[in-house]
């Protein structure tokens, strides 16, 4: 049974080595890309990183709040919409 587990063990290692040079060298190659990056684009990249990180956020919340009053309201008056008879 150590065995077993010794092997798991130097196996789950050897995974994590694996992944930790894959990461080491996606973050040195986004390095040289930045470096490497004008300045004018580097400030374009900046304005669209940041948009995307306000407006996303905040469309979900607002979607999630409209939703959730949805609910609350059809909880509350319990009523459907009436169809409208052709």
């Amino acid at each position: 049974m150590k065995t077993a587990t010794r092997s798991a063990f130097r196996s789950f290692v050897a995974d994590m080595e694996d992944i930790g040079r894959k990461c080491n060298r996606a973050v040195r190659s986004g390095a040289r890309t930045l470096a490497a990056l004008p300045w004018p684009a580097l400030l374009a990249v900046s304005i669209v990183l940041a948009c995307l990180m306000t407006i996303v956020p905040l469309a979900l919340t607002l979607f999630v709040g409209f939703l959730l009053l949805k609910f609350v309201a059809a909880a509350l008056f319990g009523r459907r919409p009436q169809q409208i008879a052709e």
